[in-house]
């Protein structure tokens, strides 16, 4: 994930002397990592904590930590990965006032 993603920032006068392709790409990241973190992270961590859990491979805290981190870095690269109608409709919208 690039910096400016994770700082992102789209207000006027934050990326005054980045070029409009450059804001746009910086918007496009956003919103495909917003679309995977909102829909997809919770579906990862409904499956995660399904029914059929067995005894073997359950290290605690430790293990529930890792396992929610890495449901989020999955949720961002599905995100980014399968653009969807919902993406581009949040995109579209978006891209007018950037």
């Amino acid at each position: 994930m690039s910096d400016a993603v994770n700082r992102l920032n789209l207000d006027p006068t934050s990326v005054g002397g980045v070029s409009p392709e450059r804001r746009r790409a910086i918007l496009r990241q956003a919103v495909d990592e917003m679309i995977g973190v909102t829909f997809y992270a919770p579906m990862l961590g409904m499956a995660r904590n399904n029914a059929l859990k067995g005894e073997i491979g359950h290290g605690g805290r430790g293990e529930e930590i890792f396992a929610a981190q890495l449901d989020m870095e999955l949720a961002r690269r599905v995100g980014q990965a399968g653009r969807n109608s919902l993406s581009e409709a949040v995109y579209s919208r978006l891209v007018k006032r950037v």
